[in-house]
């Protein structure tokens, strides 16, 4: 058994999460505010590890989360190993390869696929890929802004550029940034709906230095920079 946790809400339990014996519990909070639309609150209440005796490898699962708005008080308490509540969702954590026709070799684990790929988008060569999908693999919306993207980023690059150097806090110009920036991207789509998030990297800077591009319908809503 494991510890456990017994997260409130405004004092009253939610639920009590816990595995059986090695694995992760975590607990997450976020909000989100994107343009044009009202802000959002998310309680994560998640775990990875083993649930009964029958069970023969590790599962990811969730507890049901409360609606939480502004003003609510959220506790967790850690308690000492014992009973917990049934979490929902008991999904394996399978791995596999596959030879994707639009993609090359694609790996999956969890729930994501991720891929190196040429990426034809002067001064950008070549692009890791991180698509969130279930086994089967990407969906044809996912497929479609992937083979979009670099025609789009050409386009966009007078823009994207001018942002990435508002966004650094040495470089001043465009031509530094063509010099410096490295020419191997991070591509991310969550969902199917029309959000990329593009990650950027620059010679010189700290190991986990990136920044960040958020492109929805093709327009940049947000440039920003995390280490």
């Amino acid at each position: 058994m494991s510890t456990r946790f017994e997260i409130l809400k405004n004092g009253e339990r939610v639920c009590i999460s816990g595995i059986n014996g090695d694995g992760v519990l975590s607990v997450g909070l976020t909000y989100v505010k994107h343009p044009d639309q009202e802000l959002t609150h998310d309680l994560q209440i998640g775990g990875l590890g083993m649930f009964d005796g029958s069970q023969d490898r590790q599962h990811h699962v969730a507890w049901p989360p409360p609606d939480v708005t502004t003003g609510d008080e959220i506790t967790i308490r850690i308690l000492p190993a014992g009973e917990y509540d049934e979490p929902e969702g008991l999904s394996g954590s399978p791995r596999k390869t596959i030879d994707d026709p639009d993609f090359g070799q694609l790996n999956y684990y969890v729930d994501s696929w991720d891929a190196d790929i040429p990426f034809d988008s002067p001064p950008i060569e070549t692009a890791h890929l991180h698509l969130r999908a279930d086994d089967s693999g990407p969906s044809q919306h996912q497929r479609a802004l992937i083979h979009e993207l670099p025609i789009r980023h050409a386009k966009l690059w007078p823009d994207l550029s001018s942002a990435l150097v508002k966004c650094h806090p040495e470089i001043q110009t465009v031509d530094e940034l063509s010099v410096r920036l490295v020419n191997h991207i991070g591509v991310n789509v969550y969902d199917d709906s029309n959000a990329i998030e593009i990650v950027y990297s620059v010679e010189g800077d700290p190991e986990f230095r990136g920044y960040f591009v958020t492109l929805r319908n093709w327009e940049i809503v947000e440039v920003c920079m995390a280490e």
